[in-house]
């Protein structure tokens, strides 16, 4: 069919048969052998269609000039420039758009054609980091699904300020094996924080519950998070931890009743201002009067010394060298241990450091139990 009739007949050609003839025509332009004359006839036709009233029509040149290097980059952007049925093929696939277009797109599109974008192929760190600046949400979760997609941290960054509290871009996050330790663990705090708040956890909690339930999920995100960290982790983790105020006797009595001593020695090693290699040195083979110099130098209050030193007193009696963590089996131990001693003492004045040690030794137990399970491989219990 030459042009001039395809161009009468379109006129009045209904619906169907006009969108069919209008993917058959951008077919031709790409892989037909046409004459010069030819191909500015099927030009000229391809740029008319962009104004037909029919959606399909105008969706059929979409779909079959989108991934085309070929394609008159005139027409590519007219149909990105169309609704959103029409502009998602492009915007998802055209390689014709420079950074700049699909960031300008990003900036200035619909939720729809954000998240086409943020679907294509290749995306460079500049338009990724577009899409986590003004991006919908569910474009940057499509952006977090995009394994093609150059991320990077300050982007990530980005979308976890924006979108802490969005459910699906916070999972997406959480998946990350690059995220950073420091906002993995401000989203799980805002996860814990979002169980804390669903009615079906506060039924019949009263005020001091939940202020107890917060404060043991906060420790439990910390206490996961730095027993799978390395050292470079550890040492970029605990300044955080201290400015944002999470340091705290309680926190640290945690860590080490978990026999995570890692943690312990570089919280110990920012709050007293000493280089970590020294402390471990020290609290390897120091009296107890340098040691409680030292922790009343991090600013630990004397009634938790006690249990300090007592936990410093049994790592060295398993030969703990302070630069592993304990095995879960040795830290219910330890919790035993400790709770038994300050018990027997009769430390008037550390009731409180004694009923934390007392709750804490169940979920201790709980974790000896659950390791047990997975280093046995048991899938399930089931009563004789």
């Amino acid at each position: 069919m030459v042009i001039n009739e395809f161009l009468k007949w379109v006129e009045t050609a209904p619906d169907g048969p006009r969108a069919e003839a209008a993917g058959a025509l951008a077919r031709a332009w790409l892989h037909s052998e046409l004459s010069y004359e030819e191909r500015k006839g099927a030009t000229v036709a391809l740029t008319l269609l962009l104004d037909d009233p029919c959606v399909d029509v105008r969706k059929a040149l979409a779909e079959n000039l989108a991934r085309s290097t070929e394609a008159p980059a005139h027409v590519i952007r007219g149909l990105a420039g169309d609704i959103d049925e029409v502009a998602e093929p492009v915007l998802r696939r055209s390689p014709i758009f420079s950074d700049t277009e699909l960031v300008d797109w990003v900036a200035e599109g619909s939720e729809r054609a954000q998240v086409a974008i943020a679907q294509r192929a290749y995306l460079s760190a500049a338009v990724s980091a577009a899409l986590a600046e003004v991006g919908e949400a569910s474009a940057c979760a499509a952006l977090l699904d995009n394994t093609n997609a150059t991320i990077v941290h300050s982007a990530i960054s980005r979308i976890a300020e924006r979108f802490e509290d969005h459910a699906i871009v916070r999972e997406r996050l959480l998946q990350r094996d690059d995220l950073n330790i420091r906002l993995r663990h401000g989203l799980l705090l805002r996860l814990a924080i979002s169980l804390e708040a669903n009615p079906l956890v506060q039924r019949g909690m009263s005020e001091r519950a939940k202020q107890k339930f917060a404060a043991e999920s906060s420790d439990k995100v910390i206490l996961r998070l730095a027993s799978k960290a390395d050292e470079t982790q550890l040492a970029d983790f605990i300044p955080y931890l201290r400015d944002e105020g999470h340091l705290n006797t309680r926190l640290l009595l945690r860590a080490v009743c978990c026999g995570q001593l890692r943690l312990f020695v570089h919280a110990l090693s920012i709050l007293g201002n000493v280089p970590a290699p020294r402390l471990r040195d020290t609290l390897q083979t120091a009296r107890p009067a340098v040691l409680r110099a030292l922790l009343r130098k991090a600013g630990l209050p004397v009634r938790a010394h006690q249990a300090f030193l007592l936990t410093m007193d049994l790592a060295r009696q398993v030969e703990a060298d302070f630069t592993r963590d304990l095995h879960i089996e040795q830290a219910r131990y330890l919790t035993e241990y400790l709770l038994e001693e300050l018990q027997d003492e009769a430390l008037g004045g550390d009731d409180d450091i004694v009923a934390f040690l007392r709750n804490f030794a169940v979920d201790v137990a709980r974790q000896e139990a659950r390791a047990f399970v997975k280093e046995n491989n048991i899938k399930s219990l089931a009563a004789a």
